[in-house]
This record gives structure tokens, C-alpha cells and sequence, in this order.
């Protein structure tokens, strides 16, 4: 949001679509949620676990960029992007286990601070600390999209989240989209 604001106090006009989860290669959020489930058998978790979010396949996302542009209806205008489903953080990292055969036990504890959470995030994701502490400090409340005019602008079938994961870990093995985090990168 802050980023939008910015980029419209130029002169430059803008077209901003927001999208909270965003699924595939090279999302921090993905990345982190598929190093979690593939590193932790057992996960001692905040309560942010329980937050809800509406999670975008990046295919999906990138239709929407593209097309966004060639329609004038969508000049300057703010639009939210989501997929069909609203999800709870804990959802999405037990459907993503269900996809890859993993089946992470979560406990949540009411102790756990966003920042103490993003330094143990730093010892099993490939995801820089400073970028998990953001992600994880935007984690504390609900993010559904309210994406019915966006989805009105550009009509496409929207993946589910499971559908949406195995597009991420197809495009990971085919190496169609490198998703590597370095610091300062």
C-alpha cells in the first residue's frame, strides 16, 4: 500500500493491483511456507497462524498485470487481487504438506513475537531474515482480497490453492522460474 502511494504522489499515473499471498517461485510468503513444511515436522507457531489471507496463484497474478494494462477502464484504479479461496496460514501450510506428502504437526503458542519468529525463520528458509520480519509483521491481520472488480475487468479461471502449489513446484523442477533469495538482492 505504502509503495502505491508513493508511486501516485509522481506524476506518473498508476494502475496498482495489491495481492496478498502470491503462490509460486521467487514469493517470499510461498517460499518461506514451502521451506516450513519440508524442514519442520513439528512447528511451534504465533497466533498469526490463524490469520486469513487469499492466496493468488502467480500465473494467475501475472494474467492480471498483463491484461490490467490494456484496458483504459483500469486506468489509475487500485484493485485487489486473490484467489478463490480464503485461507488461514495454517490451512495453506497443512495443503501444501498434503501436496507433497507431508503432514507438519502445528502448535500455536500466544508468546511467540513477530520478530523472535522471523530470526527462526532465518535457520530453515532460504528467505532473509529482514524480508521474513515484514512478511511476519503484516501477518497480524486478516488480508482477504475484495477482488470482485478486478475479476470483473479480467475474467480468468482462478486456481485453487492446491492447484496453485503444484504449479509452483512444476515450474521449480522444470527450473522455468528460479526462486533464490540472497541479502541485499
Amino acid at each position: 500500500k505504502e509503495t502505491g502511494d508513493r508511486l501516485r504522489a509522481g506524476t506518473v499515473p498508476v494502475t496498482e493491483i495489491r495481492a496478498g499471498i502470491i503462490v509460486g517461485p521467487g514469493s517470499a510468503a510461498y517460499e518461506v511456507m514451502r521451506d516450513l513444511v519440508y524442514h519442520l515436522p513439528l512447528m511451534v507457531t504465533p497466533k498469526w497462524v490463524q490469520s486469513k489471507s487469499s492466496p493468488i496463484a502467480l500465473d494467475n497474478l501475472l494474467t492480471y498485470l498483463e491484461r490490467v494494462a490494456t484496458i483504459q477502464a483500469a486506468a489509475g484504479g487500485i484493485f485487489d487481487a486473490g484467489g478463490p479461496e480464503i485461507l488461514t496460514y495454517e490451512q495453506m501450510m497443512l495443503a501444501f504438506g498434503d501436496v507433497v506428502g507431508k503432514r507438519p504437526i502445528i502448535v500455536r503458542v500466544p508468546l511467540l513475537s513477530p520478530r523472535l519468529s522471523s530470526y527462526w525463520l532465518g535457520l530453515v528458509t532460504a528467505v532473509p531474515a529482514s524480508i521474513a520480519r515484514a512478511l511476519i509483521g503484516g501477518l497480524k491481520h486478516d488480508i482477504p482480497a475484495h477482488d470482485a472488480p478486478l475479476r470483473a475487468l479480467v475474467p480468468q479461471r482462478l486456481l485453487t490453492f492446491g492447484e496453485a502449489v503444484r504449479a509452483a513446484l512444476e515450474a521449480e523442477r522444470s527450473h522455468r522460474v528460479s526462486g533464490r533469495w540472497t541479502e541485499g538482492a
